[in-house]
């Protein structure tokens, strides 16, 4: 079967997820993690879940076209009708004909349980007056949670862009579900400082700008311990091992 993560999460939250096994396994904490959950969920070849995919993919066009004009390739025969939106949208706003799709559009009140604002994918039909969005109401409360572990941190990295603060894409991919269950915080730190670093000439509001240093923690075995007031929770437990023994 080529698309365990789907089944998985269908199998455990009851509801099937139109996202690709590859992509979907990067947007939640439980299928890429360490290397059994890798080697169990994530075996199929390139898209399918292999480690690096996207990068491999993008670093070979980038490759290619460097060297080649990609008009070069291209055929000037138009070919068959493809399974892209775009045409068929074109073709409904010019003659009426209503077509059907699934489609990235604002949220303002589609998903009754999602936050205004952010992007959801939600059934559209379209004909000669626009593209017109279905009201979709709850999510089911599961599948909402899930899409909020999400819409947080895209909200974080879309506040980092307006204010230009490099903590605030820390915060963001500290708060990824992925990168939080295979990383210390000390570890995403230091990504985030070298990714920022790579990626400079594309950031321009963050120039000049860096992330603060913060040394991992660390407790020298000598050192004097402070006096800590008892926790209510223990002094409940100490009466009750008082309570045991008597």
């Amino acid at each position: 079967m080529n698309e365990k993560v789907r089944a998985e999460v269908l199998r455990h939250f009851g509801c099937f997820m139109t996202e690709s096994t590859g992509h979907l396994s990067e947007y939640l904490p439980y299928f890429r993690k360490n290397q059994k959950a890798l080697a169990l969920y994530c075996d199929e070849p390139a898209f399918g879940g292999a480690t690096g995919a996207y990068y491999k993919y993008c670093a070979m066009l980038a490759e290619k076209f460097a060297k080649t004009d990609p008009l070069s390739i291209e055929s000037t025969t138009l070919g068959p009708r493809s399974a892209e939106y775009c045409s068929h949208i074109i073709e409904a706003k010019e003659t009426g004909r209503v077509f059907r799709l699934n489609g990235n559009i604002r949220n303002d009140g589609s998903i009754a349980n999602l936050p205004n604002g952010c992007c959801v994918e939600v059934p559209i039909y379209v004909d000669r007056t626009g593209l017109h969005a279905a009201v979709v109401g709850n999510l089911p409360p599961q599948c909402a949670a899930l899409n909020m572990s999400n819409i947080l941190v895209q909200g974080l990295a879309v506040e980092a862009s307006f204010t230009g603060d490099p903590e605030l894409v820390m915060h963001a991919v500290a708060l990824d579900p992925l990168t939080a269950a295979v990383l210390t915080l000390q570890e995403i730190r230091d990504m985030v400082s070298e990714m920022l670093v790579a990626e400079a000439k594309w950031l321009p509001q963050f120039a000049g700008k860096q992330l603060r240093a913060v040394p991992a923690i660390s407790v020298p075995k000598d050192v004097q311990r402070a006096t800590v007031p008892l926790d209510p929770a223990l002094a409940i437990a100490n009466r009750f091992a008082k309570l045991a023994q008597a």
